[in-house]
């Protein structure tokens, strides 16, 4: 594969008007609206099209504006039509010329790897109203011996303009059947394959990186997942291209890994794998240049799996679940709303996420809507109330969002949705839930001795319509009004209502001096009804040497 290059770039289109909408009625999405407005998020946000960073950013979604929201939907790929029996892995991105690419797998017998399948393409000019014809990124090979093509994921070099998309190369043996080794002819052996463009995605050229992407080689299996890979923006390692794979590493247990290029995809490394019971995971940088991990739990816990990394991808640190994010061990998605937004900013806390939201069944397709890097999940709406698998979002030139899904889970071809952030808001948030900002220490000082106090103030917004009762527990004192008089607790606080927290306190001790500095971890129980939820938050630490 020659080694990358930056390539002439169209003139980018410029989006359609977007109409000016009504106000809604709803109150939740009023209330979102007007925390994330106070919070600032909105505030600096780029219109739908316009771009703050060079040489080609990504797609900023377009801020809400009060009204209720649309979305649509089309079918791109039905089973039966178009040569294949059946269709299924979705994969979504947008190229620098503002094209907008669906790839999948073209399954000749319905089965996973090692069938014979192809990846396929669609591509569409204008946001996704309208699809070309299918294109075949990699064919498959239906005759003895058989080659098949399964599991699409797609990542964009903003820099160079180059588009990879990763998928398997299968011979006789599938994911669980493979076996260690890296010999790119090996037929027990599943390949790890990169498609690669230089004319933004019409054209491929291919590469098998097995051996670069296996560390051990007591490692028996790997493959990409499938959906959508990221470019870092923020730090040390802006410019990285991070793509996701699951393995199998010589004990049998399932670990989620990245694999990077920090060449424009010249090369590609592999990271520390973390985790027992990962599978099929995604990766999104936070704010504050963090890579948060969000991965399907092959061990069926009926949640999403979390970790985070604070060097780029290469290695994480513990595995927690989500349990704000139910899911019933399946493939699901989560991006950035505001990509190109500066490093820190509220606009860049903003995550979008999408999955079937069940503990049981692949079904009720859910997207959800972060305002705090992923902490919590403010607003919730359901896309398709049946059968769901899986699905892939996407930020479109348009300034909406791009959806990916399969439904029927899994049976009903692939389709496509558009939606924009309104439509989100309008739908449904937990009863109880909140927003919970940092610990701010309220008088700082240059050092600290033993007996001093720290004094924090925290800004309390219920999301919902509901009226709830807020307590909080954690390392600080007079939070609880079970050890305090003075405490922090709100009674009977009213939907959309604020209030600040002033009288958690902490005395520094001799511990918290060898340390070199304190930490506030807090959390945060709402009772609303019969409805219970609990946010925690932790830091940021305050250094205690002058």
């Amino acid at each position: 594969m020659p080694v990358p290059r930056p390539v002439p770039r169209a003139p980018r289109r410029a989006p359609a008007p977007r109409a000016r909408r009504t106000p809604r009625a709803s109150r939740t999405a009023a209330a979102i609206a007007l925390a994330v407005a106070v919070a600032g998020t909105f505030a600096v946000a780029a219109p739908a099209g316009a771009h703050h960073l060079d040489p080609a950013p990504d797609h900023d979604v377009a801020p809400p504006t009060g009204g209720g929201g649309s979305a649509s939907e089309q079918q791109l790929a039905t089973n039966g039509e178009g040569d294949f029996p059946n269709y299924r892995i979705p994969a979504l991105t947008v190229a620098n010329n503002g094209d907008v690419l669906a790839s999948y797998d073209g399954r000749p017998t319905a089965a996973d790897s090692p069938g014979p399948n192809s990846i396929l393409q669609r591509r569409s000019t204008d946001s996704g109203a309208t699809w070309g014809p299918q294109e075949v990124v990699a064919a498959g090979k239906t005759t003895a011996p058989v080659v098949g093509y399964s599991d699409p994921s797609y990542v964009v070099d903003r820099e160079t303009g180059d588009i990879f998309n990763f998928h398997v190369k299968s011979y006789d043996q599938g994911f669980g059947g493979s076996q260690p080794g890296v010999d790119p002819d090996d037929r027990d052996v599943i390949q790890a394959d990169v498609s690669t463009s230089t004319d933004d995605g019409r054209t491929w050229t291919h590469r098998t990186i097995t051996a670069d992407v296996t560390a051990d080689l007591g490692w028996r299996s790997r493959f990409a997942t499938s959906g959508q890979g990221i470019q870092l923006k923020y730090g040390e390692h802006a410019g990285r291209l991070v793509q996701q794979y699951t393995i199998i590493n010589g004990s049998g247990d399932f670990q989620a890994v990245s694999v990077y290029s920090d060449d424009h995809g010249a090369t590609w490394e592999v990271g520390t794998p973390v985790g027992t019971g990962m599978d099929e995971n995604k990766t999104v940088e936070l704010s504050d240049g963090r890579v948060m991990l969000n991965s399907r739990d092959s061990a069926r816990s009926g949640y999403r799996k979390v970790a985070y990394s604070t060097d780029g991808g290469v290695t994480y640190g513990p595995v927690t679940l989500d349990r704000e994010l139910p899911d019933p061990t399946n493939n699901a998605s989560i991006v950035r709303a505001y990509p190109n937004a500066p490093q820190g900013s509220a606009e860049a806390k903003v995550l979008l996420f999408s999955n079937a939201a069940s503990t049981s069944s692949r079904s009720n397709g859910t997207v959800r809507v972060s305002f705090d890097d992923g902490e919590t999940w403010a607003a919730s709406r359901t896309f398709h109330s049946a059968g769901m698998a899986y699905s892939t979002l996407a930020t479109l030139p348009d300034g909406n969002v791009g959806l990916l899904y399969e439904p029927e889970a899994g049976n009903g071809g692939i389709r496509f949705a558009t939606f924009d952030l309104d439509w989100v808001l309008a739908g449904t948030v937990a009863p109880g839930t909140l927003q919970v900002g940092d610990a701010t220490l309220t008088r700082p000082q240059d050092g600290y001795a033993v007996g001093d106090v720290l004094s924090f103030s925290f800004a309390v917004r219920n999301l919902s319509d509901a009226t709830t009762t807020v307590v909080p527990t954690g390392n600080l004192a007079h939070l609880d009004p079970a050890t305090s008089a003075r405490n922090c607790r709100w009674t009977n606080l009213a939907p959309g209502a604020t209030y600040t927290c002033r009288h958690a306190q902490h005395v520094v001790t001799a511990d918290d001096l060898a340390a070199g500095s304190f930490t506030p971890v807090t959390t945060w129980t709402s009772t609303s009804g019969g409805h219970v939820t609990t946010l925690e938050r932790s830091g940021p630490a305050v250094a205690l040497a002058g």
